[in-house]
């Protein structure tokens, strides 16, 4: 049988820390925080936005907990 590899994305790791790149103060960009990802070669950013998003996506498919509603809220805040 021949089996696909699966190539999966993991965190830019440098030093031991998770490498981001905070826009909080920038005007060019619509996201606050871009985490820097990579998959063999290929280095991308994440934004925030969306891992806010597949967290969502995560709660109503029941992989995990349910997040309070305040706590969408706040972060709807947050992010706008």
């Amino acid at each position: 049988m021949n089996e696909e590899k699966i190539n999966q994305a993991r965190p830019k790791i440098k030093a031991g820390k998770w490498q981001v790149e905070d826009h909080a103060g920038g005007e060019d960009c619509c996201e606050a925080l871009l985490f820097k990802m990579q998959a063999g070669l290929h280095e991308f950013s994440l934004p925030l936005s969306v891992v806010i998003n597949c967290l969502w996506i995560a709660e109503k498919e029941g992989y995990v907990p349910p997040l309070s509603d305040q706590w969408w809220i706040d972060i709807r805040n947050a992010m706008s």
